[in-house]
C-alpha cells in the first residue's frame, strides 16, 4: 500500500456490512498507520466492541494471543462509490464521485 495507495473494497455480503442488500464498491486512496502494531489500533475498539461484542473475551485473554492483536490502521479516503441498487449487478449502477 506504501508503494501502490490506490485501493478498493467492495461491500457485497449483507451478512457483514450494513448496506443491506445493495453492493457498493469503495475506490480510493489508502494510508496506514503502523508505528505501533500493539496499541495503535485501540482508540477504534469501541467500534469494534459494537459490532462484534464477543472481542472483550479475547481481550480477556491478550497474552496468549499476541500475535493476534498486532494490527496496522488502514484509512480509505473514498475518490469513487459505485452502487447497485438491491445487490443487482446486470442494472447500471449509480457512481458517485470522479
Amino acid at each position: 500500500m506504501k508503494e501502490n495507495p490506490k485501493v478498493s473494497m467492495l461491500f457485497s455480503n449483507p451478512e457483514g456490512t450494513k448496506s443491506g442488500k445493495h453492493v457498493i464498491l469503495v475506490q480510493g486512496v489508502a494510508t496506514t498507520q503502523d508505528t505501533d502494531l500493539d496499541h495503535g489500533w485501540e482508540k477504534y475498539l469501541p467500534y469494534w466492541r459494537k459490532k462484534e461484542p464477543y472481542i472483550d473475551a479475547y481481550l480477556a485473554e491478550r497474552e496468549k494471543f499476541g500475535w493476534f492483536w498486532k494490527r496496522v490502521v488502514v484509512q480509505v479516503e473514498p475518490k469513487r462509490i459505485t452502487a447497485w441498487k438491491n445487490g443487482d449487478t446486470t442494472r447500471p449502477p449509480e457512481v458517485f464521485g470522479a
